[in-house]
């Protein structure tokens, strides 16, 4: 049983290196396994939603029942 991500029959991790740095994981339907991509191509790949999917969540959130008490980076 693998222990580790990139020891799973469908990670295309290679290489693992410093030269990943700042990459995020995904799963590419072309090739039936998950890769990492550099994070700038994860916006530049996306496409907008559709406007009936925005004006709905839009109208679903109310924005008096939104808190932000501020971010909690937990203790090091």
């Amino acid at each position: 049983m693998p222990t580790r991500l990139r020891d799973l029959n469908d990670a295309d991790f290679d290489p693992l290196n410093q030269s990943k740095n700042k990459n995020v994981m995904r799963y590419n339907h072309s090739t039936g396994k998950f890769d990492v991509i550099p994070a700038d191509n994860v916006l530049a790949t996306s496409t907008s939603p559709p406007e009936s999917f925005v004006g709905a969540v839009e109208n679903e959130i109310d924005i008096d029942n939104v808190t932000f008490t501020g971010v909690d980076g937990g203790v090091f």
